[in-house]
């Protein structure tokens, strides 16, 4: 069964302020529910409010992780965080609790809202209002997280580099050239080294109290429900840890074995770990950001019209940011706009093999949300993280024959 569609919220809807926001929640508490049509119609216009609040929160975290040094994207970001996104939870756990106690949730069909209503229970569950300044203070210690890295740069070979830069000299064959790069990365990363241990301290302190508010001996197996995971335990992801420790790790170790007698070396650095074993110059599939986008959109046109036909369309609408720069929180990701549908891409790209691999993986999830932007509750819209890498996994998979459009011959193979 198909949710059915609804104009609920206004498509301009500023839902930056709480002002902007309160009468849809309190439109949706108060209004009469007399059967279960009446309800479904209440979870199809929430999913739409949801969607323009998550919307707005992506477009505000998208600004702040791409310019971690400007004060006003800070403060807009930061503004949301401290003074409406508290006032959301706290409407969302009401409303969620009112659906899930309504005499006529058994009404609703089973294939269609099991899942959701599933999450919601635990949502509700799992809630308490003592938590909420406590979430609020770990996003703003993320925040900070994402400023302080954003602001890492290392001055090396005459020029001022980001930290993504510094990745290009530890693939070079110049071994002590290697070490020079990687003694600068680390040197400037000691440098706050503080900073971010006091950081992390913090967080710690305060997931372990928003754990045990919530009835859990510790964060991670309160996380665990929070992250809905029903279908597994911490004791089977134990279970896997013993098993990758049992035969992942040795493998590992054969495979640095291999690479310390490749490379002649009498024991293996830091800055051992990425240089070609054999000796082969750097894979450098591009130079630039529009290079990037170009060779990608080719790739993915050779393996399938409708992929390329996907890719070309983030080329608009301000849908990619991938060149690394100063100011710009580190990593990379997908994030979904659930209101417009449009996906955004984040990275730091240097020219370097694992940037192309970043840009197929991240163009997976991108076509995972485009392709799911047509169903009517905006938790379907999405999928949790075990299953989320199905779509960047299998598309750097289903690449592989795609990258003669970035190498030649012999470095494609």
């Amino acid at each position: 069964m198909r949710p059915v569609n609804t104009d609920f919220v206004p498509a301009d809807l500023d839902a930056s302020t709480w002002e902007a926001i309160e009468p849809f929640f309190t439109q949706l508490m108060e209004r009469p529910l007399k059967c279960g049509r009446c309800l479904e119609k209440l979870l199809v216009d929430r999913s739409e409010l949801v969607a323009a609040i998550d919307e707005t929160r992506a477009n505000l975290y998208i600004a702040k992780t791409r310019r971690t040094d400007d004060a006003d994207v800070k403060k807009a970001y930061l503004h949301f965080v401290e003074h409406v996104e508290p006032k959301i939870r706290q409407a969302t756990f009401d409303l969620a609790k009112r659906i899930v106690e309504d005499e006529h949730v058994g009404a609703l069909d089973e294939a269609t809202y099991r899942v959701l209503l599933r999450a919601m229970r635990a949502e509700v569950g799992l809630f308490r209002p003592e938590n909420i300044p406590l979430q609020t203070r770990l996003t703003t210690l993320d925040a900070e997280y994402d400023e302080i890295c954003g602001a890492m740069t290392v001055e090396f070979e005459g020029e001022e580099r980001t930290m993504p830069q510094m990745g290009r000299y530890l693939e070079e064959t110049d071994r002590e050239l290697r070490e020079r790069a990687w003694r600068g990365v680390a040197e400037r990363r000691l440098a706050d080294a503080d900073r971010i241990d006091d950081l992390f301290d913090r967080m710690i302190e305060l997931r372990h109290t928003v754990a045990r508010n919530a009835g859990f001996e510790n964060y991670r197996d309160y996380q665990h429900r929070n992250l809905m995971r029903f279908d597994y335990t911490p004791a089977d992801c134990e279970t896997f840890q013993q098993s990758v420790e049992e035969v992942c790790v040795p493998f590992v170790r054969r495979l640095e074995k291999e690479r310390i007698e490749r490379l002649g070396i009498d024991r293996l650095r830091p800055w051992d770990l990425k240089v070609d074993v054999l000796g082969r110059r750097p894979l450098r599939p591009f130079e630039g950001e529009g290079e990037l986008v170009e060779r990608s959109s080719r790739a993915f046109h050779g393996l399938d019209g409708d992929l390329g036909r996907l890719f070309d369309s983030l080329r608009e609408g301000d849908c990619l940011d991938l060149a690394s720069r100063k100011g710009k929180a580190p990593g990379g990701y997908q994030y979904q706009r659930q209101r417009t549908g449009r996906p955004f891409i984040f990275m730091n790209a240097a020219g370097m093999h694992r940037d192309l691999q970043t840009m197929i993986h991240e163009a997976g999830h991108a076509f995972h949300s485009l392709l799911s932007t047509h169903h009517g509750l905006v938790e379907y819209r999405d999928s949790p993280i075990e299953f989320a890498e199905v779509a960047s996994m299998g598309m750097e998979m289903l690449a592989m024959p795609r990258l003669g459009e970035f190498y030649d011959a012999g470095d494609a193979d």
